[in-house]
């Protein structure tokens, strides 16, 4: 008899006008013969009762025949969100007498486009940025996933290092000094397993390299070890050395206080090769970090203590304490070994003012202790407020630091002179 409904069935599909199913539908005939007895299990799920050899038992109307194997059928179809983001910058530095004397300069930043989907278990995730401030386009990130279940998840493609706060570690868009030395929303080449049970977290991963496949081309999102020192710019030396072969290790905890607050703790390490093309040796890089990232009620408390040290095996006549890095079309030197902590803090409050709907008020601090004392110290701040209507969020952010890359200071050359600068960022996501 399951030979009779079996026909029964397929000949409802493909000619009864009340199961007008769609092209795609017809398709899948085929395929739906396979399945068939997930479809009788189904329909024996729908009215109560087991699979049983007599037709009249299991007899469903049309409709509800024809949305099981519409959902069947949709479990197996692609499901793609396509997105992006226009964002327009206003800048004023207080060391740049020709901004001053203009008032400062307004730049169309960045466009954005986004691809996500899901079929099945697997799914995607990919963007590509234009930068026609700066002069270069380049791909942020773009991997294959798959969900071997609830609590794990692979990556293989271009997606972001896991190491100490994440996503971010800061709340404002000019990011936190982890960011200029490389440590903060990186992204590079390889392989990532994700594995969250209940309120741990496990993230391990493989890299072969940057996400570009040239460590010679700043032209890049993330800040990486640049090994040609293009677009060099404040303290960069051309020597030769690009990441490889680099290993991360990212374990976290999350404690929950209740239903509005909650506390992760977690610690990161990094190890990778450095190898450089000028002398054939390879040198290395390590990377350790503890963190806390705090949520209580409207507050949000971020901490990060974090140790990075880059060994290079530089040609003669290069400076081993400097490194270069580049990243957003620059290359700029750093110390090669350093502390650092970071120390932010945010405020969320709900408003009703027209289309502004939230402002999130906050102070970001970064500072970092090279062991090299000839370089100083070296500090960020950043106070500002971010404010969002609908699908458009500004910053408004007011950076001040001494010997900050982008801040009026040279990591490798310190002054020792405070500077500050007026970021405000108009954003469109979409």
């Amino acid at each position: 008899m399951k030979r009779v409904y079996s026909s029964l069935l397929l000949v409802l599909l493909l000619v009864s006008p009340a199961l007008a199913v769609d092209q795609a539908v017809l398709d899948e005939i085929a395929f739906l013969k396979i399945r068939l007895a997930q479809l009788e299990a189904r329909v024996a799920a729908d009215s109560g009762s087991p699979v049983t050899s007599d037709p009249a038992a299991t007899r469903q109307t049309p409709q509800t025949l024809r949305e099981i194997v519409e959902d069947v059928v949709q479990e197996d179809k692609p499901a793609i969100r396509i997105g992006g983001a226009l964002r327009v910058n206003y800048g004023l530095k207080d060391w740049d007498d020709a901004q001053k004397e203009k008032g400062g300069d307004f730049a169309f930043d960045t466009f954005r486009f986004n691809v996500d989907g899901s079929i099945a278990d697997m799914i995607l995730s990919a963007e590509y940025r234009f930068y026609p401030e700066y002069n270069f386009n380049t791909l942020h990130h773009g991997y294959i996933g798959y969900n071997f279940s609830d609590d794990l998840q692979g990556q293989i493609g271009i997606h972001q290092v896991p190491f100490g706060l994440q996503p971010y570690a800061s709340h404002n868009f000019w990011f936190s000094g982890a960011y200029y030395i490389g440590l903060e929303d990186d992204y590079d080449m390889g392989i990532k397993l994700l594995y969250t049970p209940g309120p741990v977290s496990v993230t391990a991963a493989f890299y072969k390299n940057g996400e570009l496949g040239s460590a010679g081309d700043a032209d890049r999102y993330s800040v990486d070890v640049n090994r040609d020192a293009s677009g060099g710019y404040a303290g960069a030396q051309a020597a030769g050395n690009e990441e490889t072969n680099q290993g991360n290790l990212r374990l976290a905890y999350l404690i929950e206080h209740g239903d509005k607050a909650s506390t992760e703790l977690g610690c990161s390490l990094e190890y990778g090769g450095l190898y450089n093309n000028l002398t054939g040796d390879m040198g290395d890089h390590w990377a350790g970090a503890i963190h806390l990232n705090g949520h209580y009620g409207p507050f949000n408390l971020q901490l990060e203590y974090a140790r990075y040290e880059y060994d290079p095996e530089n040609p003669l006549g290069f400076d081993d304490d400097i490194i270069t890095l580049g990243g957003y079309s620059y290359s700029w030197g750093a110390p090669a070994e350093a502390d650092f902590g970071i120390f932010n803090l945010s405020y969320s409050l709900p408003v009703s003012w027209g289309p502004i709907s939230n402002l999130t008020f906050y102070s970001d601090n970064t500072v970092i202790e090279p062991d090299d004392s000839r370089f100083g110290t070296i500090w960020q701040n950043v106070i500002g407020t971010m404010i969002s209507a609908g699908p458009v969020y500004t910053y408004i952010d007011i950076i001040s630091g001494e010997n900050m890359i982008f801040s009026g200071g040279d990591m490798t050359a310190p002054d020792n002179e405070r500077t500050t600068r007026l970021n405000v960022n108009f954003g469109y996501y979409f």
